[in-house]
């Protein structure tokens, strides 16, 4: 759970997962002011995020009350008539943006060993504007974490564990909650960077957001109209199935081939594009959007705008395995070559890690 003071100080939110089946409904807030100086009880409202496919656990978000001469530092939520606080929250609170763009990526999980492609994703947003990376792990080999510790020892990354007890098998079915809590996990993360980052980012590690003649994000941004709340982009498959491109240049074919850096190596893609809202993922201003789902932004605040980019602008790359869906027709697109120089720092990110295998582990 994570808990965030409104911009106007005028609520606490709790990002939440929440069982259907308990029978317990009503919640409060305990609010503590800095050093427990003071405490003050309010009763929690209780909102559930879209997207929770029916599974008996969902994402929710708990809203509890607060005076605007009041200032807590944490807070509990305790069903009501429990006395005994289970958890104690610091409330984290707004701040001046230190960051311009904030990745969040999608639940690691499956004890996920492909290390390759964790390394290519951070250096190729690197070089697309990204200062830093918040990461939820579920469940990761030990070579993965070796590199999210090399991340977040020079201060790119923030790695926070993800421990779901809702992820269990039951009667009904497999999955309890949708995705390993990736609904909670998205929110949580656009909470987390209210008023500390500019923009944020989201999208799965087989994922890249591509400008198609802009060199950075930043230019992209400002090519596009101001003010929007959240800039949509759409989605298109690069299968990794199908060959790789012979190349000319001698980064491609030395660094790419040996670091497995799949965005240099496939550049065929299908001609189709998803319509938006499918398979779509997003940048927002953090402080304009209410709630966010796994290809769409749910709820903006004070009536957000959204502008979905044209496909030939910027794409979703998705680099993706698997069997294909049905033949599709594929053209050439060879726009990450413009960050070839992201295969440079693959490779000097790789040389400080020489004991770690590039994975997947089996």
């Amino acid at each position: 759970m994570t808990s965030k003071l409104s911009s106007d100080n005028e609520r606490v939110s709790i990002v939440s997962i929440v069982d259907k089946y308990s029978p317990l409904h009503e919640f409060k807030c305990i609010l503590r002011g800095k050093g427990h100086s003071t405490e003050k009880c309010t009763n929690a409202t209780l909102e559930e995020y879209s997207e929770s496919h029916h599974r008996r656990f969902s994402a929710a978000v708990f809203h509890c009350d607060v005076e605007q001469s009041e200032e807590p530092d944490t807070v509990s939520l305790v069903a009501d008539g429990q006395q005994t606080p289970a958890n104690i929250l610091p409330i984290i609170s707004e701040s001046h943006p230190k960051r311009t763009f904030t990745v969040c990526v999608s639940p690691l999980h499956s004890r996920y060993s492909k290390a390759y492609q964790l390394v290519e994703m951070v250096e190729v947003n690197l070089l697309l504007g990204a200062d830093h990376f918040f990461f939820y792990n579920y469940s990761t080999n030990w070579n993965v974490d070796a590199v999210l510790n090399h991340y977040q020892s020079h201060g790119l990354a923030t790695v926070l564990q993800w421990p779901l007890p809702a992820v269990l098998q039951d009667d009904n079915q497999t999955e309890p909650i949708h995705y390993y809590g990736q609904i909670a996990m998205l929110n949580d993360c656009l909470k987390r960077n209210h008023g500390a980052s500019r923009h944020v980012i989201f999208h799965d590690l087989d994922e890249l957001i591509i400008p198609n003649s802009h060199k950075s994000w930043k230019d992209l941004l400002n090519s596009l109209p101001a003010n929007m709340s959240a800039y949509m982009f759409r989605s298109s498959y690069f299968h990794l199935e199908w060959p790789d491109v012979e190349s000319n240049s001698k980064l491609v074919n030395k660094i790419a081939k040996r670091y497995k850096a799949n965005s240099f190596l496939k550049q065929y893609r299908e001609e189709r594009v998803f319509s938006p809202n499918t398979r779509s993922k997003y940048l927002v201003d953090p402080l304009q959007v209410q709630s966010v789902g796994i290809h769409r932004v749910w709820a903006f605040r004070d009536r957000g705008r959204q502008y979905f980019v044209p496909p030939n602008v910027a794409l979703v790359h998705h680099y993706r395995e698997g069997i294909l869906e049905r033949q599709n027709s594929r053209l050439k697109d060879n726009s990450t070559l413009k960050f070839i120089d992201a295969l440079n720092q693959i490779e000097e990110t790789w040389k400080l890690l020489p004991h770690i295998p590039l994975g997947p582990i089996t």
